[in-house]
């Protein structure tokens, strides 16, 4: 069975409060992370396991 999970999002990561820093744009934030508040999410990420990766052609019937 092939098995997906939800594990946390790519966002805008900004600094905390107080903090001096520019914004990380390239970011994994995961959504047991405390500095989930602090950021905007972009993308969704899901974890993939057990799965097949296979050429895009070899999918199309």
């Amino acid at each position: 069975m092939r098995e997906d999970e939800p594990i946390g999002v790519r966002p805008t990561r900004y600094p905390r409060p107080g903090i001096v820093g520019s914004p990380d744009l390239d970011a994994l934030v995961r959504h047991d992370s405390p500095g989930l508040p602090f950021v905007v999410a972009r993308e969704a990420v899901r974890e993939l396991r057990r799965t097949t990766v296979v050429a895009f052609a070899a999918a199309i019937p």
